[in-house]
């Protein structure tokens, strides 16, 4: 199974690729501004040298020549790495080249259209090995005269446009090797400096993350320490970052209904113990003196009787907890017809309707006729039943119980109510616990406490609302919910 990936990694690994791509970005454009503006530069010079040696180029009487000494380029006679120049006229004869090539030919441009406005440049490999650059630019070299009658037209007019006969090229090669190594100290510097920001980064990515995260740490560290018997307590907020107060109130939330859910728990087993005690204790007593007086055979159709009584109570309790447990897994499925409300209400109460005359309770149905529900009608007549034998057994003797129905703007209600002495206003929330009853109701042995209970797990398992009220003596309990419920598997 692959290990989940940390918070603190994913955030220092995104925080880290991120910067290392903003420092790339940030010295790759300074790198390359520098080698721009160094380019230049260096052009630039190369270019000045150049025309300084094209205004030493005269021609007169049909010929061209260069007014050059050693002092006006002395780099051109250097022995260690010198630099170059070369001047030939359009036929491609030379006329001029500097010491240094010897009998060598700079590279030449065939129907190079360079001018000294617009020059060529590009980079060479130099005669003796080395890279270099070269200036390239043809033009028309002046005569002594030309020049004389040149300098009196700039002064009048500032203009400069007299072109000899004669057209010549001017190449000027120039080694670039410590350009080349300045620019190379420029990326190395550049390289190392972002290198060393990013481990700078790393470092305090990896302080500020964790300084960061400490709260989170300290939450997993106190959740680790907590048990069962730590449900009660609560996780603190104040303090705490903005971003995990949700999340502790969420949690406290879930400690809270997790502290509920175990007390629930506890109260149930609580309950079916003192639930299958009673009968338990009942079917030991009656079979102890059905074997003490075994002679006395006309007991034992009573002590049978009584036997089966205690059975099927037992039996209910039983049938009534899968039940439960049975909805609360979601287990039921929803078998949806059309069924008539009022029809299926008095079917119900034909159940109860013995128990209720026994104690001079009388029912009251007020259903329309036409009130037809799409729904489980299983489910459905099992709460009705569950909902009137409450109401029988817990109703003011003498007092009616009422079926309210009708439809709504969004489905339908249906309400059913008694009278009674024994509930009072904090009751109410208690009224769907499980084996819960009114401690006056508790010792009879007759109930179990099951019947809302599962009324709750079927309006859950058929989307029905459900809500009790106490008003002036009278216990109401009210459902409403969709007049059609599709079909559907829970």
């Amino acid at each position: 199974m692959r290990a989940p990936r940390s918070l603190r990694g994913r955030l220092m690994a995104g925080l880290l690729i991120g910067m290392g791509a903003l420092l790339a970005a940030g010295g790759g454009i300074l790198d390359r501004v520098l080698s721009t503006r160094l380019r230049r530069d260096y052009d630039t010079a190369l270019l000045a040298r150049t025309k300084s040696l094209a205004t030493l180029t005269e021609q007169g009487s049909g010929r061209i020549w260069l007014q050059y000494t050693d002092e006006v380029m002395p780099d051109c006679g250097l022995r260690d790495r010198p630099d170059y120049f070369e001047l030939w006229l359009a036929n491609g004869s030379a006329i001029e080249r500097s010491r240094s090539l010897g009998k060598q030919d700079l590279p030449r441009t065939p129907q190079s259209h360079a001018s000294l406005d617009r020059p060529r440049l590009h980079d060479l490999t130099l005669p003796d090995g080395r890279t270099g650059r070269s200036v390239e630019i043809t033009f028309h070299p002046l005569s002594e005269k030309e020049e004389d009658e040149l300098r009196d037209t700039e002064q009048s007019s500032g203009r400069s446009d007299s072109p000899g006969d004669l057209q010549v090229t001017l190449v000027v090669a120039h080694g670039r090797e410590e350009l080349d190594a300045f620019l190379r100290t420029i990326h190395l510097t550049l390289s190392l400096v972002a290198l060393g920001l990013l481990l700078g980064t790393a470092a305090l990515v990896k302080l500020v993350v964790g300084a960061g995260l400490r709260p989170l740490d300290d939450l997993g560290r106190r959740l680790e320490t907590m048990g069962a018997e730590s449900l009660g307590e609560t996780l603190e907020v104040a303090g705490a970052p903005a971003e995990l107060v949700p999340m502790i109130r969420h949690l406290n939330g879930l400690l809270a209904r997790l502290q509920e859910s175990f007390a629930r728990e506890r109260a149930f087993s609580a309950n079916l113990a003192h639930e299958l005690r009673t009968p338990l204790a009942e079917l030991r007593a009656v079979t102890e003196v059905a074997l003490r007086w075994p002679e006395d055979s006309s007991s034992w159709p009573a002590s049978f009787e009584e036997i089966r009584t205690i059975g099927l109570q037992m039996e209910t309790l039983v049938v009534n907890l899968l039940a439960l447990a049975r909805y609360d897994a979601r287990q039921s499925r929803i078998h949806t017809s059309e069924v008539s409300l009022r029809e299926l209400a008095a079917s119900a109460w034909n159940a109860v309707s013995a128990a209720a005359r026994e104690k001079g309770m009388a029912f009251r149905l007020d259903v329309p006729e036409g009130l037809l529900l799409v729904t489980d009608r299983e489910k459905l007549a099992l709460i009705l039943s569950n909902l009137f034998a409450n109401a029988v057994a817990y109703g003011s003797p003498g007092s009616a119980v009422r079926c309210l129905g009708e439809m709504t703007p969004s489905g339908f209600a249906l309400s059913v109510c008694n009278a009674t002495a024994d509930l009072a206003p904090e009751d109410l929330s208690r009224i769907f616990d499980r084996f819960w009853r009114k401690d006056s109701a508790r010792s009879n042995g007759q109930h179990a406490g099951l019947g809302l209970a599962l009324v709750a797990a079927l309006c859950e398992t058929l989307d029905l609302s459900k809500k009790v009220s106490l008003h002036e003596g009278c216990f109401e309990i009210t459902l409403t919910g969709p007049a059609a419920h599709s079909s559907s598997l829970h």
